[in-house]
């Protein structure tokens, strides 16, 4: 089969002839404009591909590189959250110790006798709160935010945990010495024959006021001071014979009364439970004994409710 193709130079028209082996010829007529209109298209088809392809490849590009920087910031947020989480359990052991220090500081205050004046609030831990203090929809700044606060929050807490163990060492340091400067020990041993109030006057009729305690042993037994103080006096005096006055401080005094032998010296510092003398029977008495007074601020007190394990 032979195509052949004619134009003639004045003719609008391409022919466009078709033989056959056989005898029909055919022929076509092909206005001039639609190959050039063809080759237009094939040209600016061409050009499109070519233009979408390398776009295509440079926006491949720019996607993949942005897929790897996503998983490096994805991996970063992930290091950090679990940094977060762990700083989150840091500071919730540290609000547990603290929470620890202050129930011993209320035990040690419940011990000796210690009341406070006020009652501080204390903060609460956000991670003890009926919310989750973390969330897995957060954000990585409303995270960093709430650590950063509770961190602040865990700061104030100890800069008041420790004004509030200075202030307890303190009281602490004056109970301590209160309680040592009290005259609650009983001084010697022995059966008490003669309590605190009203009694039969052992020496003639009627009835008299006795202001302590006489505690009745051998003679020579030990009696010691019933508290921390200074010895204000120490000598013979009436009816008491050789006594012992001592001055503890925090407006109490005690009377060791009908010794047989004083240990100490006016004006010498003793200790609680330190052996001042020996049990007689000097002064006014009817047999070897200690009479024992307590006084607050001069007005003597009945010993059995100042004495601990009182029998």
């Amino acid at each position: 089969m032979k195509y052949i193709h004619t134009k003639t130079k004045k003719s609008k028209y391409f022919s466009l002839l078709i033989i056959p082996h056989s005898n029909n010829i055919k022929q076509f007529k092909i206005a001039t404009w639609v190959p050039k209109l063809l080759i237009f298209t094939i040209i600016i088809s061409l050009s499109t591909t070519i233009f979408l392809f390398f776009s295509y490849r440079e926006l491949k590009n720019k996607y993949l590189a942005k897929l790897d920087e996503l998983d490096y910031v994805n991996s970063i947020n992930i290091k950090q959250k679990a940094e977060i989480e762990t700083l989150r359990e840091k500071t919730t052991e540290i609000q547990e110790k603290l929470d620890t220090i202050s129930k011993f500081q209320e035990k040690i205050k419940n011990m000796i006798g210690i009341k406070d004046n006020k009652k501080e609030k204390r903060v609460v831990n956000p991670s003890r709160s009926g919310n989750q203090f973390f969330k897995e929809k957060a954000v990585l700044e409303k995270l960093d935010n709430s650590i950063i606060s509770q961190i602040d929050e865990l700061s104030k807490l100890l800069d008041n945990s420790k004004e509030e163990l200075i202030k307890l060492t303190a009281d602490v340091e004056k109970k301590m010495k209160y309680l040592d400067a009290k005259p609650n020990l009983m001084p010697a041993k022995g059966k008490i024959t003669s309590g605190y109030g009203y009694r039969r006057n052992p020496f003639g009729k009627g009835r008299e006021f006795h202001k302590g305690l006489d505690i009745t042993n051998k003679p020579g037994t030990k009696i010691r001071a019933a508290g921390s103080g200074i010895v204000t006096f120490a000598g013979y005096y009436g009816g008491y014979g050789k006594v012992i006055i001592i001055s503890h401080g925090y407006g109490y005094q005690s009377i060791y009364g009908h010794n047989r032998k004083l240990l100490v010296k006016v004006g010498q510092h003793v200790k609680k439970g330190e052996v001042i003398a020996e049990m007689g029977n000097t002064g006014r008495s009817t047999g070897p004994h200690l009479h024992f007074e307590i006084r607050y601020y001069g007005k003597a007190v009945n010993p059995k409710n100042v004495i601990d394990n009182y029998k």
